[in-house]
């Protein structure tokens, strides 16, 4: 009896310490169930507008490269040696001016074997005019047949002919020579060598590349549904970035009639005023204008730049959303919205540094 009288006091602080235990887990899952509920995001407020398209001047922006007007590529007209180059890149010619010079012994070999045939010829032409006369002679006194006259006679001929063949050869020959000089075909500047000196030159072979830069054309393309607006002898706005955007006034010189069928566009050519910062080579951009159409502009204060992209805000459902913008932003004005916006979005202006894709966004005026 008294064992069990004393079980009965542990058994009760068993239970008692139990109870509490369990009190405490159930007070501990209700702490940290109250520390992770979800707190609603607070709305931002906002300034709206909407966007609306207006009729503008077509306008078309066209890319390219400027390039010299008048262009040559000097080839060597004979085969020798690489005597002497007289120009290097860069360097300004003057036309008529020798700027390569060819070894001319080949040329000299050619004309004394051409003279040497020529030599040849003129004695066979004085012994057969010497035949025709003997011939002549004796058929005059019947001595000879009228066959062997003929055949005197085509003889002689045969060797004028031959003469005159042989003449021409050394005149060719001769000509070769003023080859062994390759001169410039205009005013302008070397724009790159290909050769050195000593290096064999043959026929067709490209020696200097040389241009007329005093003439800069630009070339670009427009597409099918563009060409309207170049006509030749109008005038188009370029830019050259590398100039710091300074703007010339274009000519349309010339619009290549022929279509080009992998890219679809037509090839147009722009006459540029002489300017001596112009130079082959630069990249520029030309603006065609014409025609009307209907242009959305967005706000320059509803831009957002991030990193390298561009877009801008929209109210959808209460919520802002980001649109990845294509933009043609031209000094001046406000850019124009190329793809990825229509008009009737809500854009918002003057966006909050807070403002992320789905806040939730209020209006206020």
């Amino acid at each position: 009896m008294k064992s069990n009288a004393r079980i009965a006091p542990l058994r009760s602080s068993l239970q008692l310490a139990l109870v509490g235990m369990a009190v405490a887990v159930l007070a501990g899952c209700t702490s940290h169930a109250e520390k992770h509920e979800v707190t609603p995001a607070a709305v931002i407020p906002v300034r709206e507008t909407i966007l609306a398209a207006t009729p503008e001047g077509r306008r078309v922006e066209a890319v390219g490269s400027l390039r010299a007007a008048r262009t040559a590529t000097l080839s060597a007209r004979i085969m020798g040696s690489v005597l002497e180059l007289r120009k290097e890149a860069g360097d300004p010619i003057r036309r008529g001016e020798v700027l390569v010079v060819i070894d001319p012994r080949e040329v000299s070999g050619q004309i004394a074997q051409a003279e040497g045939a020529l030599a040849q010829a003129r004695a066979a032409l004085t012994l057969a005019e010497t035949n025709f006369s003997r011939f002549d002679g004796l058929f005059t006194r019947g001595s000879a047949s009228q066959l062997e006259l003929d055949s005197a006679r085509y003889q002689r001929d045969t060797a004028a002919g031959a003469v005159k063949q042989a003449e021409g050869a050394v005149e060719t020959a001769r000509s070769y020579r003023a080859y062994s000089e390759v001169a410039a075909p205009f005013d302008g500047r070397v724009v790159d060598r290909k050769c050195e000196v000593g290096d064999l030159a043959t026929p067709g072979r490209p020696l200097l590349e040389v241009e007329d830069a005093r003439e800069i054309r630009l070339y670009v393309a427009l597409a099918e549904d563009e060409l309207a607006l170049a006509t030749v002898g109008g005038t188009v706005a370029v830019t050259v970035p590398a100039l710091g955007d300074r703007e010339f006034e274009g000519r349309v010189a010339e619009i290549v009639p022929s279509l080009d069928p992998a890219t679809r566009t037509f090839l147009v050519k722009l006459d540029l005023p002489s300017d001596a910062a112009l130079r082959a080579g630069l990249f520029a951009r030309a603006r065609f204008l014409g025609g009307s159409a209907e242009v959305v502009r967005l706000p320059r204060n509803a831009m957002v730049r991030r990193g390298s992209l561009t877009g801008a805000f929209t109210i959808e459902d209460g919520k802002a959303a980001f649109r990845l913008l294509v933009l043609d932003d031209q000094p001046g004005s406000e850019p124009r919205i190329v793809s990825g916006l229509d008009a009737g979005a809500r854009v918002i202006l003057d966006p909050p540094a807070t403002l992320e894709n789905g806040s939730p966004v209020e209006v206020r005026s």
